[in-house]
């Protein structure tokens, strides 16, 4: 089992993603996410820069999802700053329930990678098949 462990690349990842999640949330900001992962302010500013890349880029090509505008335009300017901040913070919310949802992804592959391997190499069965019949339970 230790050999489904994430790779240092991939907790390097997961690592910097939740890092970036932290300063879109607003607890961080690029100088004390440096100090608390152990990184230069050039690492943050990347991991930001291409974390928001990829949320743009899955923004543009999703179309389930309706485009948002961004959050510095025209029209920003006409807006209550009342209604700039909800709409600050509701992107903030998105973009925290996207990086949730990417992790839960990858939870999901990661353990179901777990049970095959189990199964064939181990030889653990995990997913038992049920022998008695549903209706056989109830009586």
């Amino acid at each position: 089992m230790d050999q489904l462990r994430l790779s240092p690349m991939q907790q390097h990842e997961l690592t910097m993603r939740q890092m970036v999640e932290q300063i879109h949330l607003g607890k961080l900001n690029l100088d004390q996410a440096a100090v608390q992962f152990n990184v230069n302010r050039k690492t943050v500013r990347h991991w930001v820069d291409k974390v928001e890349k990829e949320a743009e880029t899955n923004r543009e090509t999703s179309s389930e999802l309706p485009n948002l505008p961004p959050i510095r335009n025209k029209t920003a300017a006409r807006r209550s700053p009342l209604q700039t901040e909800d709409q600050h913070e509701l992107r903030a919310k998105v973009y925290a329930l996207e990086q949730e949802l990417e992790v839960a992804k990858f939870k999901a592959l990661y353990y179901s990678t777990l049970v095959k391997v189990a199964e064939q190499e181990l030889g653990v069965d995990i997913e038992k098949k049920s022998v008695t019949k549903p209706s056989d339970s109830c009586s």
